[in-house]
């Protein structure tokens, strides 16, 4: 299924940089957009499953529209892009594999290049529960770039407890239409800041007769204070119920944070009192519609300028005494490196930050990915031209090249320990001069 936008019908019972200063010139990044892979997202989301000793695993990725290139045909303009999905156990067993094209038909060249735009495909699996490491890679057909996304799933065991929740949804847009209720999904994680809160969805099951259940949510900041909570009792009809919370973010400012959901049923049996209780939890982000999606934390993104501001620049927008003006600042520190300031996008701040969440997912060890000597040459000059990588030398640590044939430049990194923590031994000294 592919469509600008994805609609899952819900009925009663079912779900249907390279010079010797810190500054990073607009030249330095003009030659990265064509070097990394399509920028995708992917979220995965268990419920019940109707097959015996299974769990259901709703699979969802969702391109922009501006990562997928475009060929004319005829009177239409089409994309194609190829996925792979692969799921192993947590022992690294091969569990199963599916592959799938997808088809992006537009009728205007206007809407080839808008990341508002979007295809969103969609698999369901029926896996026994556990743990399991899902793994997408999407191939655009005609760049034939390819690029991969990683992710750690428990699987829940929906039928062991007398009340167990799914995973929760994230719900972009609610409609209700009789009985029936459509919901398109929020695939990113990233909530837009807005005072009106947003809904996530989950399913409810009960192996005992209740006619009702109290719903407690609460949501924590990084620090874990509890910043926002609400709660609502929902009817219970059957075995498997429906639930919508609307989430109140009015007081969240920009950043991450994690949702807790429990529900609780207290009947009486044979004249006795009993409490059952089900819990489900999950991340997500409060982001500005001014920033990148990649950027989910304003404070973060601030210190992340390091590779490409003086000490002087991230001091005044650290020092803002407000959010609204740090983020103004913030802004305004890219702004004057915006290599196209006649359009609404900044393409070196998405570049950048699109480095750093690539670093972050590629090259995190001890430190995160970002603060690694491979993310800092990386995010400083994009993807090498050639990696030369030598594991398994005799009497040799290991050790990678990484070339760059058009910038005259090479970096060797070594793994001191064994144990992939790979740290930059050739220059000798740091991009900024200093003696390693």
């Amino acid at each position: 299924m592919t469509t600008k936008r994805f609609t899952r019908v819900i009925g009663v019972v079912g779900v249907v940089l390279f010079m010797n200063s810190p500054v990073l010139s607009q030249a330095d990044m003009r030659r990265a957009p064509a070097e990394l892979g399509p920028t995708f997202y992917a979220e995965a989301v268990a419920y019940a499953s109707e097959q015996p000793n299974k769990s259901r695993l709703d699979v969802y990725v969702q391109v922009p529209h501006e990562e997928i290139r475009f060929l004319k045909e005829n009177d239409r303009y089409l994309g194609r892009y190829e996925l792979t999905l692969t799921l192993l156990t947590a022992a690294k067993e091969p569990v199963l594999e599916q592959l799938w094209t997808v088809d992006v038909p537009v009728t205007d060249f206007s809407l080839t290049t808008q990341r508002r735009l979007y295809s969103l495909t969609h698999r369901t699996l029926d896996v026994a529960p556990g743990n399991y490491l899902l793994t997408l890679q999407l191939r655009d057909e005609e760049s034939k770039k390819t690029s991969q996304i990683k992710k750690s799933l428990l699987v829940t065991d929906f039928a062991k407890d007398s009340v167990t929740l799914s995973d929760i949804m994230l719900v972009n847009r609610l409609t209700t239409e009789g009985e029936r209720r459509s919901i398109v999904p929020i695939i990113t994680g990233n909530i837009s800041h807005t005072a009106e809160g947003f809904f996530v969805f989950f399913e409810l099951y009960t192996r005992q007769r209740v006619d009702s259940v109290d719903v407690v949510w609460k949501v924590y900041d990084p620090k874990k204070n509890e910043v926002a909570g609400g709660t609502q009792r929902e009817a219970v009809a059957g075995p498997k119920s429906q639930v919508f919370l609307k989430i109140d973010s009015s007081g969240l400012r920009m950043g991450t944070y994690f949702l807790s959901v429990e529900a609780s049923a207290r009947p009486v049996v044979d004249g006795k009192p009993l409490e059952y209780k089900g819990v489900t939890s999950r991340t997500f982000n409060i982001r500005a519609t001014d920033l990148p999606g990649v950027i989910p934390d304003l404070d973060k993104a601030i210190e992340q300028l390091i590779y490409i501001a003086r000490d002087t620049e991230i001091l005044y927008v650290r020092e803002a005494t407000t959010e609204e003006d740090k983020r103004k600042r913030f802004l305004e520190f890219w702004a004057k490196r915006d290599p196209e300031p006649s359009t609404t996008r900044n393409e070196l701040m998405e570049e950048y930050y699109s480095r750093v969440a690539f670093a972050n997912q590629n090259y995190t060890h001890y430190l995160e990915g970002w603060r690694t000597d491979m993310g800092m040459i990386f995010i400083r000059f994009g993807t090498p031209d050639n990696v030369e990588r030598h594991p398994f030398e005799y009497n040799v640590k290991p050790y990678e090249i990484w070339y760059y044939y058009q910038l005259n430049r090479q970096f060797i990194f070594v793994d001191e320990t064994g144990f992939g923590d790979y740290r930059l031994r050739y220059p000798t000294t740091d991009l900024w001069g200093r003696v390693r």
